[in-house]
């Protein structure tokens, strides 16, 4: 899935097109699905991980996702105080993206908070939430086990 270079803070830091990379199928399913039930929006996802040292195609981390509704993402960026500079960019994305091709996320981690528009997906959003399905009707059909860490003993 390549990641689009638009990106509202400048560049992104190293972790966040990598954490990408290994999670784009949740992150999708999530953005699919959100906007089946709740219309436009972005994906929030905190990292709860010291992204400087994970290796990423090896070590799974622990985080949080969850869909934040277009009419919801104001007071989430006002709490998380992201710049204001960034606001118009982000509202017009809320407004015109195709939620069938592509997904805006807000990742949280151990750096400040960064906003991604992640155009043309080559895994589509709908697709993604095809491929993780619901584990309980259909358990040997669906990728979510891949995605859910064991707990620790």
């Amino acid at each position: 899935m390549p990641t689009d270079a638009s990106v509202w803070q400048g560049s992104l830091g190293d972790w966040q097109p990598l954490f990408i990379r290994e999670y784009w199928l949740p992150l999708g399913h999530i953005a699919w699905q959100g906007f089946l039930q709740q219309g436009r929006g972005l994906v929030r996802c905190e990292v709860y991980a010291s992204t400087a040292t994970v290796d990423w195609s090896r070590t799974a981390v622990s985080y949080s996702a969850r869909f934040v509704p277009e009419r919801d993402w104001a007071a989430c960026g006002h709490a998380l105080g992201l710049a204001p500079e960034q606001w118009p960019a982000v509202a017009e994305a809320l407004a015109t993206y195709n939620p069938a091709q592509d997904a805006i996320l807000l990742l949280i981690g151990d750096s400040r908070p960064c906003i991604s528009y992640l155009k043309g997906w080559a895994v589509p959003p709908p697709e993604c939430s095809r491929q993780m399905g619901d584990s309980r009707s259909h358990p040997s059909q669906t990728r979510q086990a891949e995605f859910i860490l064991a707990p620790n003993p």
